[in-house]
C-alpha cells in the first residue's frame, strides 16, 4: 500500500513567528482603532466647547457695545428734562456725529410730536402711533428691526435698517413724564460688529426676530436655519445648548438664548453660533499617522524582540532534537549539554543519559555475538534488553571502555 506523502509541518520557531506577527497585527489594530474613536469623540466634544465659549464671547462683547449705547441714551434722557430747545438739539446732533452706530436721534414730547431730531429730520413729525413711542412712554423698549424711509440710502442705494431704542424722560423736579428720546440703531453697525467677531473667533452668528426672520447673518451663503436648530431654540428658549446636524454638512449649531444680557430690555432675538468644520485645523490625519507610526515602531520592536529571544531558545533544542534522530539511526554522538534555559538543559541530560544506556546494550549484545540492533518494518531501530541488566550499574563501566565521540 503506497503511503500517502504528507505536507511538511512548520517548525516551533515558524509557529511562534506566525502566531506573535498575527497577534501582534491585531493588537495594533485594536490600538488604532481605540484611538481614532477616542480621538474623533475628543475633536467632536473640543468643536462643541470651542462653539458654546465663541457664542459666550461674541454675546459678551457684543452686549458690552450695545449696553455703552444704552446708557448714553439714559444719559441724554437725563439731561434734557428741563433743557431748551437750543440744548436739546446740540445733544440730538452729538449723539449722531459720535461714532457710526446711531443714524439718527430725536425728543418727542407727550402729543407725539418730535421738538427735537438730529441735523433737524423729522421735527414736527407727530409718532403718536409709533411703537416706540407708546411703548417709551411706560418704559424703556427695544423696537423690531425695519427700513427706514426718511434717512438717506446706504452705499449699496438700499434703505437703511435701524433698530430703535427709546426710553422715557422725567421731569427733574416733578418726576412725571414729559416724553420719549430716541435712538435709531443702524443694524450695519450690529452686522460689522458681529463680522469682525466673526473673523477673531471663526464663529459665524445667525440672528431672528420674533417672526423667526433672519435679521443678522454673518455666514458666506446666507441659507435658511436648519428646522432641528429651530426646533430646539423653540422648545428650550433657557437652555443653551449645542447638537451636531447628522442628515446636513452644514456645521455645528449652538443656540444662545442669553446672547443680549438681562440688563437690556426683551430684544426679542434668537440668537444662534454656527461653528463651520471647514475653518478649522483637522488634526486628525497628523494624529492617525503619527500614531501609525508609534504603533508600527512599537509592533517591530517587539517582533524583533521576541523572535530573538525566541531563536536563542529554540535553537539549542533543534540542536537535541538532530542528536535525537542521530541516536534513532544509531549514530551515538555525545550531544553538547545547553544552557539556554532550565528545559534545554534537561533535555540534553536525559537525552545523554538515553544514549548512554543505548551504547551500553549496544556493546552487550554484540558481545554475546547477537545482532545489536533490529529493524522492524516502521523503520525504527530498538536494540533488545536482557533479563538482569542493570542499566544504572553498567553505564560507567562501558563509558571507560568505550567512550563514545562527543559531537562537534
Amino acid at each position: 500500500m503506497r503511503r500517502m506523502q504528507k505536507k511538511p509541518l512548520p517548525s516551533v520557531f515558524g509557529w511562534i513567528a506566525i502566531t506573535l506577527i498575527v497577534s501582534v497585527l491585531c493588537a495594533a489594530l485594536f490600538v488604532a482603532y481605540i484611538v481614532t474613536q477616542r480621538s474623533n469623540l475628543a475633536q467632536q466634544q473640543l468643536r462643541h466647547d470651542i462653539v458654546l465659549r465663541g457664542a459666550d464671547a461674541v454675546g459678551l462683547s457684543f452686549n458690552t457695545a450695545l449696553k455703552r449705547e444704552w446708557d448714553s441714551l439714559h444719559a441724554v434722557a437725563r439731561n434734557i428734562s428741563n433743557s431748551s430747545k437750543q440744548e436739546i438739539d446740540d445733544f440730538m446732533d452729538a449723539v449722531a456725529q459720535t461714532g457710526n452706530q446711531v443714524a439718527w436721534s430725536g425728543f418727542a414730547d407727550l402729543g407725539g410730536e418730535i421738538l427735537s431730531g438730529s441735523n433737524r429730520l423729522r421735527e414736527g413729525q407727530d409718532v403718536n402711533e409709533r411703537r416706540w413711542f407708546r411703548e417709551g412712554l411706560r418704559q424703556p423698549n427695544v423696537g423690531n428691526v425695519f427700513a427706514s424711509s426718511s434717512l438717506e440710502r446706504d452705499d449699496s442705494d438700499r434703505k437703511q435698517r435701524l433698530l430703535n431704542l427709546s426710553t422715557p424722560v422725567f421731569d427733574e423736579q416733578t418726576g412725571e413724564v414729559t416724553g420719549v428720546v430716541i435712538f435709531s440703531l443702524r443694524m450695519a453697525w450690529v452686522e460689522s460688529f458681529l463680522t469682525r467677531a466673526r473673523e477673531q473667533l471663526n464663529i459665524d452668528v445667525v440672528v431672528q426676530n420674533r417672526e423667526g426672520e433672519i435679521i443678522v447673518d454673518t455666514r458666506d451663503t446666507i441659507r435658511d436655519l436648519p428646522e432641528a436648530a429651530v426646533a430646539q431654540a423653540s422648545l428650550g428658549r433657557d437652555l443653551p445648548g449645542t447638537f451636531q446636524l447628522l442628515e446636513q454638512a452644514e456645521g455645528l449649531y449652538a443656540f444662545s438664548p442669553n446672547f443680549v444680557s438681562d440688563e437690556l430690555p426683551d430684544f426679542g432675538w434668537r440668537v444662534f453660533a454656527v461653528l463651520d468644520p471647514s475653518k478649522l485645523t483637522d488634526v486628525m490625519p497628523q494624529l492617525l499617522q503619527t500614531s501609525v507610526i508609534a504603533v508600527s515602531i512599537a509592533v517591530i520592536f517587539v517582533l524583533l524582540s521576541t523572535l530573538s529571544v525566541a531563536r536563542v531558545v529554540l535553537r539549542p533544542i533543534e540542536d537535541l532534537v538532530t542528536t535525537a534522530t542521530e541516536m534513532v539511526e544509531a549514530d551515538f554522538n555525545y550531544p553538547r549539554e545547553s544552557r539556554s534555559s532550565q528545559e534545554a538543559v534537561d533535555l540534553s541530560r536525559a537525552l545523554a543519559r538515553i544514549q548512554a544506556s543505548l551504547a551500553l546494550h549496544q556493546q552487550a549484545i554484540s558481545a554475546d555475538g547477537h545482532p545489536s540492533l533490529q529493524l522492524l518494518e516502521n523503520s525504527a531501530d530498538v536494540t533488545p534488553i536482557k533479563e538482569g541488566d542493570s542499566i544504572d550499574n553498567a553505564t560507567d563501566q562501558t563509558w571507560k571502555q568505550n567512550p563514545t565521540r562527543r559531537k562537534s
